[in-house]
Order: C-alpha cells, then sequence, then structure tokens
C-alpha cells in the first residue's frame, strides 16, 4: 500500500518580547540578516495580513513590519493573523516550511519581526511559471473553454509526473525537475497551471487510509468540485501500472463522491453538483460547443452512467446478452451494477440462454460503487 504525506508549515517559536510600558534590551532580539525588509507601518489587521501575504510571497527570509494599533489584540491574534495571511495564496502556503516570529510592543506600536524559510526559492518559482507558461501555450487552444482546460492540465500532470515512493519531493519545482513528487507536488504543480489558466482552484488536504494527502478543489461555472490528481495517476497506488494511463476517479467530485476514501477537518468550499450531471446540460442546451461537451463525458466515462448502458442485476444481464445473439452482435459492453458476483453471474445468464455460443469477459471496477465496467465477447 502506498504511503501518502503532505508537508505543514511549522512554527518553530514564538515569543512576545514586550507589552505595554515595557522596556526592551536590544540584546534581547534575535540578529537579523543585514538584508532585512521593513515595511511602514500597518494601521488595521487586514493591512497587516496583506503585508505578511506580500512578504511571503516574495520568499522574503527576513523582514520586520509595523503595527499601531491594539498591542494585545495583536499578541492574541497574531498566530491567526500569520495563517489568514498564508491562505491568501495556497502556493505560498504550502511551500512555507517554517516560520519564527517576535513582536515587541510600546504603547499602540508594534515591531513583528519574522524568520521564515520556504522549500522552493524565489528562483525556483520563477522556474516553475516559465515551465507552466510554456506548456500552457502548447496546451490551451483558441476558443477552448475552462472545462476542456481542466481535462487537458489534469491530463498532462497526471500523464508526466511519477509518484515520489522516496517521500522526498514536496514541490512543483521538484516535480518538474525530476517527474516525480507526492501529492502536495501534484497538487501544488495543479494549482499553479489551473490558476496561469485562469480556473480559480485551492488546495486541500485531509487524510486517506495511508496517511496525509493533499488534492486541489476547482471552480467551475460557480460549481465547485474535488480534482486529486494523484489518485488519478494509476502510477500512484501501483507502480507497475503504465505510464501513460490516465484515469479519471477523482475528477471533478462532490463533497459526498470524496468522502468515499478522503476525509478532511479544514473548512472548503462546499462541492455539491455532480459534474456528469452539470455536462449533461451543457450538452442539451445546444450551440457550437455541444459536441465538445458530448465529447468529454464520453472521455470522462459518463456514458456509463446512463440508463441505457447499465445492466442492473444477473436477470437483466440475461436479456442484455439474449438480445445481443438474436442480432448477431459479436461484442457487448456495458456496466454491470452487482461487480461482486458478475463471473457467477455471467455464467448463469449464458447457460439460461441454451444456446451455443462461446463468450470472454473483461471487467474492471467503475468508480467507487461496487459496479464494473464489461465488455463480452461473443463467438458463435
Amino acid at each position: 500500500m502506498m504511503r501518502f504525506s503532505i508537508w505543514k508549515p511549522a512554527v518553530i517559536a514564538v515569543a512576545v518580547l514586550g507589552t505595554l510600558y515595557f522596556t526592551m534590551k536590544p540584546e534581547w532580539l534575535p540578529v537579523f540578516a543585514a538584508s532585512e525588509q521593513q515595511g511602514q507601518g500597518s494601521g488595521t489587521i487586514s493591512q497587516l495580513e496583506q503585508e505578511l501575504a506580500a512578504h511571503f510571497k516574495n520568499r522574503e527570509e527576513h523582514f520586520t513590519l509595523q503595527y499601531n494599533g491594539d498591542s494585545s489584540k495583536l499578541s492574541a491574534e497574531l498566530k491567526s493573523i500569520i495563517d489568514r495571511a498564508m491562505a491568501k495564496d495556497d502556493y505560498t502556503a504550502y511551500i512555507l516550511e517554517s516560520y519564527v516570529y517576535t513582536t515587541r510592543s510600546l504603547g499602540t506600536r508594534s515591531t513583528i519581526k519574522m524568520e521564515a524559510s520556504y522549500r522552493e526559492s524565489k528562483e525556483q518559482t520563477a522556474e516553475v511559471d516559465r515551465v507552466v507558461a510554456q506548456q500552457l501555450k502548447k496546451l490551451i487552444t483558441s476558443g477552448m473553454n475552462d472545462h476542456l482546460k481542466v481535462k487537458a492540465i489534469h491530463d498532462w500532470i497526471a500523464g508526466k509526473l511519477r509518484y515520489d515512493q522516496s517521500l522526498s519531493n514536496y514541490t512543483a519545482y521538484e516535480a518538474i525537475t525530476t517527474g516525480s513528487a507526492v501529492c502536495q507536488g501534484y497538487a501544488l504543480l495543479a494549482y499553479k497551471m489551473l490558476s496561469e489558466a485562469g480556473i480559480t482552484t485551492k488546495i486541500a488536504e485531509g487524510t486517506v487510509d495511508t496517511g496525509d494527502h493533499a488534492w486541489n478543489m476547482v471552480k467551475l461555472d460557480g460549481h465547485w468540485y474535488h480534482l486529486d490528481v494523484t489518485w488519478d495517476d494509476p502510477v500512484a497506488t501501483d507502480p507497475a501500472a503504465p505510464a501513460d494511463t490516465i484515469q479519471y476517479s477523482y475528477y471533478l467530485k462532490t463533497d459526498k463522491e470524496m468522502r468515499h476514501d478522503h476525509q478532511w477537518k479544514k473548512s472548503y468550499p462546499a462541492a455539491t453538483t455532480s459534474y456528469s450531471a452539470e455536462l449533461d446540460k451543457l450538452e442539451k442546451k445546444g450551440g457550437s460547443a455541444a459536441a465538445s461537451y458530448k465529447k468529454l463525458g464520453q472521455q470522462l466515462g459518463f456514458q456509463w452512467l446512463k440508463p441505457e448502458n447499465i445492466v442492473a442485476d444477473r436477470a437483466a444481464l440475461t436479456e442484455k446478452i439474449r438480445a445481443g445473439v438474436k442480432r448477431g452482435a459479436t461484442s457487448l459492453e456495458f456496466r454491470y451494477l452487482k461487480g461482486d458476483t458478475f463471473s457467477a453471474d455471467l455464467k448463469s445468464a449464458v447457460a439460461a440462454l441454451q444456446v451455443p455460443i462461446g463468450y470472454s469477459a473483461r471487467y474492471e471496477p467503475y468508480l467507487h460503487d461496487g459496479s464494473q465496467l464489461v465488455k463480452l465477447q461473443l463467438t458463435y
């Protein structure tokens, strides 16, 4: 069983070194590099969050911020303020390795000194940006809608990367330079590519049966969906799988569908809309894009959700084969709902026909509902 992992930023130390009317000795403060950046002063918590976010995004390792306001409130809320600042850009939040902060307050004026370390440097992120821009030029064609963009990006990442079994490559930079990454690297690269393509996206984190895990959330036409590129790359769970195999078992899923084997405690936008149903609506609207939506649905395997392609039980299976034999069909494809009994049901169904035919079947699980996708070959 593959073990999954994500890197979580660590707060190495928190020290409130000064309060109202407290005389601070300079030697008590940590020594920072000469390149330290200093802010001009924030008058509101919101402004402070914005300044923090900008410094983090710029990969600054040492910087100082000034805050003019209630120092006791700042002291009580600073950790939450930093968390909200990081939340403004998921990419930065998931490459921030650790940080230390100290505060010094005199009256209503507070000085915050921050020391941060990152798993990906500013220069490395610039290389990610370059590669992403280069690949998007190849993947995104004129007139391509957001639905097609998401699939193109999903397929490129799933086909490009292999899961890092050493659990050492966590960043998008490591993903593009080594060709392998853990789930966090997949999610970071997807975040970059989707964002640059104009798609609203987030990084989600939670747990699966093998440990901590990260994936993406995507907003399309006002609806949020889960997108787990790592688990749609079969190499992530089966190293022996062909490298060019791509699955769609975790492609734009609802909360209910995702909770089958993903759990999370953080608050994320609700994902309650069936993507297959949305594609069906878009196709039925007609217009120039209708054909592309139909093709997309077929590529994602949504045709197997339609009643005409579903066989519910052994009795229905018998009639399906009987009808095929009657018209001389040599191949039947369908989704069988009682997947755990398919082999036995197939044998019984053929026997019930009392017709001398030969048969062979290939079948594989469909999604997570116990059904099987079946390709049945008939010989006469």
